[in-house]
């Protein structure tokens, strides 16, 4: 399994990363035998409410 890390700043749209981690998870582009995708997201903050929060 092939991890990505995803870094998430205070300045980033949703959908900037919506359309490519769709994408990853679904695997549609990839060949058949390729391996699957873990998504892990990281940032500076602990405060994953800080990130939810619609302004």
């Amino acid at each position: 399994m092939v991890t990505v890390y995803v870094y998430i700043l205070d300045t980033l749209a949703d959908w900037e990363l919506g359309h490519v981690i769709s994408e990853l998870k679904s695997g549609r582009f990839f060949k058949k035998d390729a391996q699957r995708i873990a998504l892990k997201t990281v940032s500076c903050s602990n405060d994953v409410d800080h990130f939810l929060r619609t302004t």
